[in-house]
């Protein structure tokens, strides 16, 4: 579980919030 956290947090990071990010921006 730990393990799915990390990447997730990374993904966050790098995509600079993806799903939220776009969410943000509308």
């Amino acid at each position: 579980m730990t393990l799915i956290l990390l990447i997730v947090v990374v993904v966050l990071l790098l995509g600079g919030g993806g799903y939220f990010g776009l969410r943000r921006r509308r």
